[in-house]
Parts: structure tokens; C-alpha cells; sequence
């Protein structure tokens, strides 16, 4: 486990891994320290170490939990940790130097290890995921905080029974090989984060538009391919573009141009269903595709962006730039039909363009 922790934190150093895999190698490293004192040590000689390797075992634990919440982009809070880490280790150290007691040893490894994965278990519970492996990570830390608290007690209960007390050593065995599949199991959901992230990484790349982040022609294209032709559904488009974009780019600069590209971009978003896509085809020109809504809707939708970005002027260096919109709006029903719908849509935008700007048009 080290030295797949120190060839991780190698290649991190030669390449921009995720936060949450350095973490994890520090992880990995802390805790094949901590399994190579415990076993490679015994009797007089582990109980000397026992807080050294208490403490190592729980600062594995400590960037293992930090690794998850890093990935989880939860915030997680070191104070916290050094604060379980001092409590479990003086806790090992008094339970082993001033008073052997191994029931207590065991109970506070599995407390605190408990404790550290779950030091903010409400905000972990309810931050959301993005990712299917990432509601399966949230679970499975769950899951090993319970089988540590599990352990401890199944030990302990081993311990003070004296007809089971003859099975204390092979059940020990077995959760320390329940710990190693643990490890292997995490090892295996952050690897496949960081193949996943890289997956959504060249994807955006390949479909999306680097400054605004909405679709481009190519993600476009492919988004429509995914619209049901069911023939009795209804689809919309709307072709939006910004008025006097150009005077906004030589009164200020392109600099701010993209920045109120980006302000659009985001009133867009909150504008529209989940299943709606806005693709920018243009320099200031905005194509959105509303599949399966009836034509009320759809004007709604796109009132309520022109509302917005007329009632939200783009703040930049103590100015108030304001901004308006000009909508076409037009509807199929087939998405082969969409490049027809979309000459409609352009129609109704010239219109919006003709009778004066910031309004929405229908051709």
C-alpha cells in the first residue's frame, strides 16, 4: 500500500493529479506504515510504539476521510482531525502504558476511525453528487465507519467471553483482510473518479464551449440526435442573440465582452428545464432547444431570461452595464425537421431585431 501511495504522490509530481488523489496517497502511505509496524512487531516492542503506530494508523484515516470530502467538494475541517487524532492516540497510550486494557484499545480504534470518516455527517449527508460513482463513495464511507464501530464490538464481545475467546485470533485475522478489501475497494472507486473525470474532461472539451461552458455546434448536433421523435410531442427552439453586442465590446473592451457572455450563460441556465440544452453558435447568438413543452411554456422560458438579464445589469468595476435580448421562438414536432424550425426561429429574431430589440418574436 506505501509504495502504491509514494508512486501516485511521484507521478502527481510530474503530473496535475486531483486533490483527492494526492490526499489518498498520503493515505495509502500512512496507513502500509502502520500494517508493516503491526505486523512486523510484537510484544514488548509493539506495546512501545503502540500511540506512534495509533497515530499513524489515524492520520491515514484522517487524509483517507479528507480524500472522499475532496472529492465530494465537501468542506472538511483539520482541526477536527488533529482533535480525534490526539484524543484516540492518548487513548491507546493510557489503555496500553498505564493500564493494559485491550476491550478499551479496541472500542477507541473503532470509535475514532468511525469519527474521523464522519466528522461532519449532516453536511456529508446532504451535499449532493454529481456522479453515480460518487453517491456509491458516499455510501461505502458510511458503510466503513459502521464496520469499524462492528469490528471493535465483535472483538471486544470475543474478548470477555470465554468460550469464544479461542476464536479472538482468527477473527482478528479475518478484519484485518476485511480492512485490506476496504482499502482495495476505495482504491478502486477513486481510480475510476479520475477515469471518469477525464472522460467528462475530454467531453467538455469536444462539446462544449471553453468560455461559456454551454453546448457548441458539435454537442448541438449531438443533443439533438437524442430528442424522441414521438410524433405527438412538441419541441422549441429558441434563437436568442444580444442586442448592441458589438458597441458593448468597443465601449469596453472584449474582455468584458466575454464576461458578459458568460453573465448570459448563467441566466440561461437558470432559466431553463433540466432537460433543456443551450448551444452558442455564434459570437452573441444562443440556440435553445426546449423538447416536449407547449408553446405557453416555451414564451415563459424565454420572457423570463429577457426579464432577467434586462432587470440584471452586468456589474464590472463599480459600472452597471445593461444588457437586453432579442428571442425567435419557433416549434417541431420531428427533430428532422429542426433545421427548418431553427431557419423559424432565426426569422422571428430578425423580426425581434426589426420592431425595435429586447423582445420576443414568433415568425
Amino acid at each position: 500500500m506505501s509504495s502504491l501511495g509514494i508512486i501516485m504522490l511521484c507521478i502527481s509530481h510530474y503530473n496535475d493529479l486531483p486533490h483527492y488523489l494526492s490526499s489518498y496517497a498520503y493515505a495509502l502511505i500512512l496507513f502500509g506504515l502502520a500494517i508493516l509496524l503491526n505486523t512486523i512487531l510484537s510484544g514488548s516492542a509493539l506495546i512501545e510504539i503502540s500511540s506512534l503506530v495509533a497515530i499513524l494508523y489515524f492520520l491515514s484515516c484522517a487524509f483517507h476521510s479528507k480524500a472522499i470530502y475532496e472529492r465530494l467538494t465537501v468542506d472538511y475541517l483539520w482541526p477536527t482531525y488533529i482533535y480525534l487524532i490526539s484524543l484516540g492516540a492518548f487513548g491507546i497510550y493510557y489503555y496500553t502504558q498505564v493500564t493494559a486494557d485491550q476491550t478499551a484499545r479496541l472500542l477507541i480504534i473503532g470509535m475514532t476511525t468511525a469519527a474521523i470518516y464522519l466528522h461532519r455527517p449532516i453536511v456529508f449527508l446532504r451535499t449532493p453528487t454529481r456522479l453515480r460513482i460518487d453517491r456509491y463513495l458516499k455510501i461505502f464511507t458510511f458503510v466503513t465507519a459502521v464496520i469499524a464501530i462492528g469490528r471493535a464490538i465483535v472483538l471486544t464481545a470475543l474478548l470477555n467471553d470465554e468460550g469464544f475467546v479461542a476464536h479472538y485470533e482468527p477473527a482478528w485475522a479475518f478484519t484485518q483482510l476485511l480492512l485490506l478489501l476496504i482499502e482495495l475497494i476505495f482504491l478502486g472507486m477513486f481510480i475510476s473518479c479520475a477515469i471518469l473525470d477525464l472522460v467528462l474532461k475530454l467531453e467538455q472539451e469536444r462539446y462544449r464551449d471553453p468560455l461559456t461552458g454551454l453546448l457548441n455546434r458539435r454537442g448541438l448536433e449531438a443533443y439533438i440526435q437524442k430528442i424522441n421523435s414521438d410524433p405527438d410531442l412538441q419541441h422549441a427552439v429558441l434563437m436568442a442573440d444580444l442586442d448592441h453586442f458589438k458597441s458593448v465590446n468597443d465601449r469596453y473592451g472584449h474582455q468584458v465582452g466575454d464576461l458578459v457572455l458568460q453573465h448570459i450563460s448563467q441566466i440561461f441556465k437558470a432559466n431553463i428545464r433540466k432537460k433543456d440544452q443551450v448551444s452558442r453558435i455564434g459570437g452573441e447568438e444562443f440556440l435553445i432547444v426546449l423538447p416536449n413543452i407547449q408553446k405557453d411554456a416555451a414564451f415563459k422560458i424565454a420572457e423570463r431570461i429577457r426579464l432577467q438579464l434586462e432587470d440584471t445589469p452586468l456589474q464590472h468595476e463599480q459600472q452597471h452595464i445593461d444588457l437586453t435580448i432579442s428571442i425567435g421562438v419557433s416549434f417541431f414536432k420531428d427533430p428532422a425537421e429542426i433545421e427548418e424550425a431553427i431557419l423559424a426561429a432565426d426569422q422571428g429574431l430578425y423580426q425581434a431585431k426589426q420592431m425595435g430589440r429586447n423582445q420576443i418574436q414568433s415568425a
